[in-house]
């Protein structure tokens, strides 16, 4: 069992550094520290476990869409249906290269959010929704529709005064991110990964965040 240290975080970083374009690694560090930041008060129990997670989720970023099927069909990762859109398909094949290059961080939870961290999913967990929003909304990002998402939730989620409380601001950012990306993707005429309908209809007719996943 991996204890998520400093130093073992240090040495992830390097080690996915060369998965990664140089604008790339700088988003995936900055999606880790807002992971780190709203896991502190929504999953306090799994910070490092949830900063691994967020190093590893780009790393099938620069494969071709033809690689990213080839390492999802070759290590059975969760399918986001016959053949997800070429826009999200790193995200399941980036939890295929866990298994196959980082084993040591292949748990469920991680391998759980890595590849929906495009989507979401129907019964999405807290720890699946961290990842999914931090994504979304890290500071690097510059669009409007990130902007405004990560204001509502940091006015929502550092306000909150219990932990239930910061689980209810993270739901509540994850359903307007959703929002945001089905508007930009119809809006842009762009393909819709059905998956991203699905959990966004679960949480508007009142789906909670669960728990984490079993081992």
């Amino acid at each position: 069992m991996i204890d998520y240290t400093e130093d073992v975080l240090l040495s992830l970083r390097a080690r996915v550094r060369p998965y990664l374009s140089e604008k790339r690694y700088l988003h995936t560090l900055s999606v880790e520290g807002e992971a780190a930041y709203i896991a502190a008060r929504a999953l306090p129990e799994r910070v490092g476990e949830v900063r691994a997670a967020a190093l590893l989720h780009d790393i099938a970023k620069k494969l071709s869409y033809e690689n990213q099927l080839n390492y999802i069909r070759e290590f059975g990762i969760i399918s986001l249906g016959e053949a997800p859109v070429g826009e999200v398909a790193h995200a399941p094949a980036g939890a295929a290269m866990i298994k196959a290059h980082f084993p040591e961080f292949a748990k469920a939870d991680i391998l759980s959010a890595v590849a929906f961290h495009s989507t979401g999913r129907r019964g999405m967990t807290v720890f699946e929704a961290i990842i999914f929003l931090a994504d979304y909304i890290e500071p690097t990002r510059v669009h409007e529709s990130c902007k405004s998402t990560r204001a509502a939730f940091h006015a929502q989620f550092d306000a909150a005064a219990t932990r239930e409380d910061a689980v209810e601001a993270l739901r509540m950012g994850t359903i307007r991110a959703m929002r945001q990306t089905v508007e930009y993707v119809r809006k842009n005429n762009m393909e819709l990964d059905e998956t991203t309908l699905s959990a966004l209809s679960y949480f508007e007719n009142g789906g909670e965040l669960l728990n984490l996943r079993e081992e």
